[in-house]
């Protein structure tokens, strides 16, 4: 299903089913859980943000080290799910292009939550429906979540908590257990994810049969962006540009990564290149434990703003990014060695949390990413890895 339909239902079917489900929270008395024993956190979107989400699941093991924590996402988001390790159970939501299939699914997911009977949930998601509606039947007396005058929820949710468009994502997620536990939980983001070496073995085997140097250092390059909004991608052209300019001064062995379905992409924009015998395109032909591994060895990586931006956060790879209809004020890499390049131009971010992350760009192209000169990347790609010429 399509992120335009998904988008579209979560408008026009969650705001009379939120209106429905309100009449019926009315009738039903407020009552505090006598003991918190089993804690939902649900985050259906972003590989990313479920690594912003990690000080909520570390803030919830230490305020309740007794409680069993479920995690209720996407089932794509299965093996990232394990990796991380941060909860006890999963429920996974499978999606489908078939609207029977769908709504199948979503009773048997509604169901699922219900039986894992927990007294609190914590919805990460963006003021969406969709999640409120997951809150409500899960049955849990404790319903936090993000409000918002602008976006109605039916506010499904007991315990509301304004999103601050001026802190980062992760500080608002880990916001939302502070107002559960009334305590002042201050952030910290210090998280790894350990090596997987079985995945690496593969992984050098599939650079030696692509044809990298044994002993060059791996230059990363990411060029894509999810379908929640394409225009975050810095042009094709611009990386072609960055590209020829790093391989005239051999910076590296340059390897191209992308999923499954954007091999097609990736590969159009290693055609257009001069030497694009040099340029390794890996894209869609890794699985999430090798790409884990090959940003972990990797000595930078190049990206659009995008999971693989805050996988390197974990693994403490170097970046650079672009970011512009987004801000890096909300989504930028935390740590050290990473360089954001993002222009503060009149109309950006035009992305956020009010608007379904909707684009309507009112120029013909993106200018806020667009604007990134290949010459300002380079020069920042030269700083991180410590070349200032």
């Amino acid at each position: 299903m399509k992120i335009s339909t998904m988008k579209w239902i979560d408008r026009w079917v969650g705001i009379p089913a939120c209106w429905i489900l309100r009449q019926i929270n009315r009738l039903i008395p407020e009552k505090e859980p006598e003991k918190i024993a089993r804690v939902l956190v649900i985050k259906f979107w972003g590989m990313g943000s479920m690594v912003l989400a990690l000080p909520v699941f570390k803030a919830l093991r230490e305020n309740y080290p007794d409680a069993i924590i479920g995690f209720a996402t996407i089932e794509r988001n299965q093996q990232f799910t394990e990796m991380l390790k941060v909860s006890d159970q999963q429920i996974y939501l499978y999606l489908s292009s078939n609207p029977l299939k769908v709504f199948i699914n979503i009773i048997s997911f509604f169901i699922k939550l219900r039986r894992f009977a927990p007294q609190v949930v914590i919805d990460l998601e963006y003021l969406t429906r969709f999640s409120a509606l997951a809150t409500w039947f899960s049955g849990a007396k404790k319903r936090v979540g993000f409000h918002s005058w602008d976006v109605w929820r039916g506010e499904l949710h007991n315990v509301r908590v304004p999103f601050n468009p001026y802190w980062h994502a992760s500080d608002n997620f880990l916001n939302l257990v502070r107002k559960l536990t009334g305590k002042n939980i201050p952030f910290e983001f210090n998280f790894t994810l350990p090596a997987n070496q079985s995945a690496k073995e593969t992984l050098l085997k599939k650079l030696a049969d692509a044809g990298a140097g044994k002993d060059e250092p791996l230059v990363l390059i990411n060029p894509n962006a999810s379908t929640i909004a394409l225009e975050r991608r810095w042009p094709p052209e611009h990386f072609q540009r960055l590209i020829e300019m790093m391989m005239a001064e051999n910076l590296g062995t340059l390897i191209l990564i992308g999923a499954p379905d954007e091999r097609e992409f990736v590969e159009k924009l290693r055609e257009g290149l001069n030497a694009r015998d040099r340029v390794i395109n890996l894209a869609g032909k890794l699985d999430l434990a090798e790409l884990i591994e090959l940003i972990r060895m990797s000595k930078i990586l190049i990206t659009n703003d995008s999971g693989p931006l805050h996988i390197a956060e974990l693994v403490r790879t170097r970046t650079v990014s672009f970011f512009g209809p987004e801000t890096p004020m909300l989504y930028g890499p935390l740590g050290e060695g990473h360089k954001v390049l993002y222009h503060k131009i009149d109309c950006s971010p035009c992305i956020t949390v009010y608007n379904a992350k909707t684009v309507r760009c009112i120029r013909k192209i993106p200018e806020c990413v667009a604007g990134i000169s290949p010459e300002e990347a380079f020069s920042a790609v030269k700083e991180v890895l410590g070349n200032r010429k």
